[in-house]
């Protein structure tokens, strides 16, 4: 299955992230899922979303560290490998878009 349309929505997630990844405080989950959830592509339902943002958030937060998070946040487009990390990070919750 290919996953490259869920980017469109992981990517701005990234920079979403709060400055440390590994000490994620609820606020900085809930943003989080939040931007996810608003920059989702049309034709998912609200539980959908939910349960992939919340998926992705626990994803990412393991996944990347400060400095990675901080370089997506500054490059336009991130490296392809951080993309590609990215994808593979939240790659897993893609299930959780299923009806």
């Amino acid at each position: 299955m290919n996953h490259r349309h869920l980017l469109a929505f992981a990517l701005p997630l990234a920079v979403a992230l709060p400055l440390s990844a590994a000490e994620w405080t609820a606020q900085a989950k809930t943003e989080f899922v939040q931007h996810c959830i608003n920059g989702a592509p049309a034709g998912y339902e609200q539980p959908q979303l939910q349960a992939y943002c919340d998926c992705a958030a626990d994803k990412v937060s393991r996944e990347f560290s400060e400095a990675e998070v901080q370089a997506i946040s500054r490059q336009s487009p991130p490296d392809a490998a951080l993309q590609q990390r990215l994808v593979e990070a939240t790659g897993s919750c893609a299930g959780k878009l299923k009806p």
